[in-house]
C-alpha cells in the first residue's frame, strides 16, 4: 500500500483534469502543447505518439492547466489502465516548473482514481539516470522490480518498478 501522508497541494491558479473532461474544441490544442513540452523534455527516440495512444479506450491523460488558460499545460501524466494493473506512460512537468508539487499532485491524483477504479498496482519504467524521477516514485513507494541494460537506448539502463495501490 503507498502511503500518502498529506495530499499534495498544486501552486496557486492551476488544476488538474483529464483530458476527457475537456470541451472537445479545446482537446487538440491540449495535446497540440504537450507534445512540445513532449519534443524539449525528452530524446527523439522516446517521443509519446499521442494521437494513436490517446484513441485508445484504456489510455487517459491528465494535464495541469489555468483554468482560464488551457493552452498553459504545465505538466501532464498519460497511463494505461488495464485490468487489475494500470502502466505509466509518461509523466513530465516543464522546466521551470519542477520541483512546486506539482508532479507528486499527478501522481496522487492517479493513484486515487485507480484505487477507487478496483486497480491493484500500478507499474512503470524509468530511465536509471533520471534521480528526480526515481525519487518521486520511490517517495510513493514504488519498488524496483526488474533492469534491463540498454532499455532506453546504448548505455541508459531502465528499471522496472512498481506500487500496489490495494486497499
Amino acid at each position: 500500500m503507498y502511503g500518502i501522508f498529506t495530499p499534495p497541494e498544486l501552486p496557486q491558479g492551476f488544476r488538474i483534469q483529464n483530458l476527457v473532461s475537456l470541451d472537445p474544441k479545446n482537446r487538440q490544442n491540449v495535446v497540440d502543447r504537450v507534445r512540445k513540452i513532449e519534443r524539449k523534455a525528452f530524446p527523439s527516440s522516446e517521443a509519446f505518439d499521442f494521437d494513436a495512444e490517446l484513441k485508445k479506450k484504456n489510455t487517459s491523460m491528465l494535464v495541469v492547466t489555468r483554468p482560464d488558460e488551457l493552452t498553459e499545460v504545465v505538466g501532464y501524466l498519460v497511463f494505461l489502465r488495464m485490468r487489475k494493473v494500470a502502466l505509466l506512460h509518461k509523466i513530465c512537468v516543464v522546466e521551470h516548473m519542477r520541483r512546486k508539487g506539482i508532479g507528486r499532485c499527478l501522481i496522487h491524483s492517479v493513484l486515487l482514481q485507480l484505487e477507487k477504479g478496483g486497480c491493484h498496482s500500478i507499474q512503470l519504467w524509468v530511465d536509471e539516470a533520471r534521480s528526480p524521477a526515481r525519487e518521486l516514485y520511490q517517495s510513493y513507494g514504488f519498488r524496483e522490480i526488474d533492469r534491463c541494460v540498454d532499455y532506453y537506448g546504448p548505455g541508459r539502463t531502465g528499471l522496472k518498478m512498481q506500487l500496489s495501490i490495494e486497499k
